[in-house]
């Protein structure tokens, strides 16, 4: 996309920004909006959000930051008028949605109100079979997003996704001229974190820290790295960081495998950078992803890296496996072998290569990214 960048001695136009999702429970696409918003705000730009629900992990912070509307607490069936009354009233320049459901409601609601505003739509996750749920109603489901997905695409005025794997995969599958689509990482590394240096390195003796983090669901694998765990030798302790759906199942293959002194799953974290930086090993397991987080989290934090080579996201971030191990999906094997040569220091990368690699993340620069993709719909 090209981004128009205004004369030095072009008045900028006010911009109000309406943001749009279902609500603030803890997850990747959450809580980068909310750093998003909050940088935006910083920035000057006023901000709303609008939640079909107030609920969830971040909504105390959420309402630190900006104007938090609810738009349909007793059922679905209010979303629709209330974000139509919303718009009305408050008369953004910009909306922008994430979820492709939320996306098909938010435009009804734009067309009711008849309002101009420039939409983007931000995309997040892979559309590939990968991304399926389990199950005839999971894939039903995924067809049906799919649907909608391309209703958003075809109608937005501008699609921002957030790594170029996924940002191929839309231009694959839909008819969308290149142009409307562009790529900007998620806003995940604090422009201070990168001041941090790590000391140690893996290999020593003692108990190995291993982390993952990541909402308890079948997406993130975190089955899987219970039973590549199972058959990895050595000394080592894991935290896993996160809440979710799968927690029993978690639980009971972890008491089935005789690893409760050795597994811990530790609920929610507001704070990841602390876990991360007391972790010598950062292993994430998801079956598929858009653009990881916690992985982009893990490599401000200097961890040593052991990752699934799902859609999309780690090959890109980690370049092609230069800067931590790509291991195939759904593999307990090549899991547990990589986490053994990680622990035993057989494979290792330096520490000022992954904060070099964290760069490219920091909020700052991807915030300023999403400011002009906002500025340059304004003609």
């Amino acid at each position: 996309m090209h981004i128009h960048t205004p004369a030095h001695d072009e008045p900028r136009k006010v911009m109000k920004v309406l943001f749009i999702l279902p609500n603030v429970a803890v997850g990747g696409v959450e809580r980068v909006r909310l750093t998003l918003i909050q940088q935006l705000v910083a920035d000057g730009i006023e901000c709303l959000l609008a939640l079909r629900r107030c609920r969830g992990e971040l909504i105390e912070r959420a309402r630190e930051i900006v104007p938090v509307h609810e738009l349909a607490p007793h059922g679905i069936h209010q979303f629709i008028p209330e974000l139509a009354r919303l718009i009305k009233r408050e008369q953004p320049t910009h909306v922008v949605t994430a979820f492709s459901d939320v996306a098909v409601l938010a435009w009804i609601a734009m067309r009711l109100a008849r309002s101009p505003a420039r939409w983007v739509h931000s995309v997040h996750n892979t559309h590939s079979m990968a991304g399926a749920r389990r199950g005839f109603w999971g894939r039903l489901r995924y067809r049906l997003e799919n649907r909608m997905a391309g209703f958003a695409y075809r109608r937005a005025d501008a699609i921002v996704t957030v790594s170029e794997g996924v940002r191929q995969e839309i231009l694959e599958r839909y008819p969308i001229g290149p142009s409307r689509v562009t790529t900007i990482y998620n806003p995940a590394v604090p422009d201070d974190q990168l001041k941090w240096v790590r000391p140690s390195q893996l290999g020593s003796a003692g108990i190995h820290r291993i982390v993952a983090i990541g909402r308890l669901v079948h997406q993130k694998g975190f089955d899987i790295l219970i039973q590549a765990m199972a058959r990895t030798t050595g000394s080592w302790q894991l935290d896993i960081w996160g809440e979710g759906a799968e927690r029993p199942n978690l639980e009971t293959s972890i008491s089935e495998n005789e690893l409760q002194d050795r597994i811990t799953l530790r609920g929610y974290t507001p704070d990841p950078y602390a876990v991360l930086r007391e972790a010598d090993l950062f292993v994430m397991s998801s079956r598929h992803e858009g653009l990881p987080a916690t992985l982009i989290e893990a490599l401000a934090c200097q961890c040593q890296i052991v990752a699934t080579d799902c859609p999309h996201g780690p090959r890109e971030i980690l370049n092609d496996g230069q800067l931590g191990q790509l291991i195939p999906v759904e593999d307990e094997s090549a899991l547990s072998d990589a986490i053994t040569r990680a622990i035993g220091g057989t494979s290792y990368v330096e520490p000022h290569l992954l904060r070099d690699r964290a760069s490219a993340f920091l909020r700052s620069a991807c915030c300023t990214r999403w400011e002009s993709v906002l500025r340059s719909l304004d003609g």
